[in-house]
């Protein structure tokens, strides 16, 4: 990004009131330093829309196929008006596809009854991610989902 683009957004935020003027000045000073591609800032609108996007997928309860289309349109609706929802963005599309492919296996291990147990821990495992990653993206930190495949 550029430090024009960067001061900008900063700008955006302090208005918004969600950078003080000493967190606001601080920033700037690091952009213009030439240190933008470390700097993040920690807001808290872009961390609730990221733990919404984990917990998004839990709306395939509702209606079916909705826990898999809904984080995607986040993502892909969001993405470039909050950077920090990209990362969050790929970490549940990748999960989404891992888990797709993992019920695919498990399907094919029914025949030999082994693909029960599994089909119970990706279940287990579906309930208990978007929590955890619903969580730590409040926090603003994103977490990979463990054994999901890096597709994005």
């Amino acid at each position: 990004m550029s430090v024009a683009y960067e001061i900008q957004r900063l700008t955006e935020l302090r208005n918004r009131g969600e950078l003080s003027e000493a967190e606001f000045q601080a920033a700037k000073a690091r952009v213009l330093a030439g240190e933008t591609h470390q700097f993040q800032i920690p807001s808290a609108s872009a961390n609730q829309m990221a733990m919404l996007l984990h917990l998004s997928q839990y709306a395939g309860f509702v209606i079916p196929l909705l826990g898999f289309i809904a984080p995607i349109l986040l993502w892909q609706l969001k993405k470039d008006e909050i950077p920090e929802i990209d990362i969050h963005g790929r970490i549940v599309a990748n999960w989404i596809l891992s888990s797709f492919i993992y019920s695919m296996i498990c399907g094919v291990l029914m025949i030999v009854l082994v693909g029960i147990f599994g089909f119970i821990i990706l279940g287990l495992l579906s309930l208990i991610y978007p929590i955890i990653g619903g969580i730590k993206a409040n926090d603003g930190v994103p977490w990979d989902y463990p054994g999901s495949i890096r597709f994005f």
